[in-house]
């Protein structure tokens, strides 16, 4: 059975993504919702103005919490892999949640 992704839930998946990212508050991803739907936004850094990061409108809460996941994952398995090679100081742990 599929768990129900609240707003909770998906504010805490871009907390993650923006954890995983390194962000300041001026260039965070947040969430914008209208339409019944949901899209992920990033702050314009040194500007009041924000860009979609997704590029797909509003979409359902889960279907943009299963992007989001995934962005993480992949920067996460990405500086992983740089820091096994030895180009960044340490690997970032990632939980979803």
């Amino acid at each position: 059975m599929r768990s129900v992704i609240t707003k909770k839930r998906l504010e805490h998946a871009v907390t993650v993504l923006n954890n995983t990212m390194g962000t300041t508050a001026d260039d965070a991803f947040f969430l914008q919702g209208a339409y019944g739907g949901w899209q992920l936004m990033r702050k314009i850094p040194g500007s009041s103005a924000a860009d979609s990061v997704t590029m797909c409108g509003f979409i359902p809460k889960r279907e943009l919490f299963n992007i989001v996941c995934n962005m993480s994952t992949a920067i996460a398995l990405y500086k992983d892999k740089q820091a096994r090679e030895g180009n960044i100081s340490s690997p970032l742990a990632i939980s979803h949640p």
